[in-house]
């Protein structure tokens, strides 16, 4: 399950048990309920929705960014994802974030999706081995350009 959906479902909880709660004050099920959680109730319940709809809708258009390996006529077999990595460069060129990735075979070839707080300005590169030892590296590039020509090393 996606954490956004964790903590929609998290939101929607406390908001179904405030609700309940003040509905419940609302028609004299809790007698020593203070008139302040009958007036402010309401509005708290209808602002837990709010918040829960835009925080799950902020979430659904988080940029996935995958990125199409185009080898050429090289079709490698398969790639040692253990030894596969990707580095990110902020514009001054010091590195924000490097990790293992791992290359799928999608719609027309091989693919990558990178992290999602990747920025357009920031530059990727990316390092590639397959299970028979071939290297493949893609020189730094741009994230909002989909498509890269992996070049052999080794």
């Amino acid at each position: 399950m996606e954490p956004r959906v964790i903590v929609l479902i998290a939101f929607v909880s406390i908001t179904v048990i405030t609700a309940m709660a003040v509905l419940g004050a609302a028609i004299g099920l809790f007698p020593k309920a203070s008139d302040r959680l009958i007036t402010w109730g309401i509005p708290v319940v209808l602002g837990e929705i709010v918040l829960s709809v835009v925080l799950f809708f902020r979430t659904q258009w988080i940029q996935r960014i995958k990125i199409n390996l185009d080898f050429g006529n090289a079709d490698p077999e398969d790639f040692d994802r253990t030894q596969c990595t990707y580095t990110i460069l902020d514009p001054t060129g010091r590195e924000v974030a490097s990790d293992n990735i791992g290359p799928s075979h999608g719609p027309g070839g091989w693919q990558i999706q990178l992290p999602e707080n990747v920025r357009s300005d920031y530059s990727v590169s990316i390092f590639l081995m397959t299970h028979n030892g071939e290297e493949w590296v893609v020189r730094p590039f741009r994230p909002d350009i989909q498509t890269q020509k992996p070049v052999r090393v080794s």
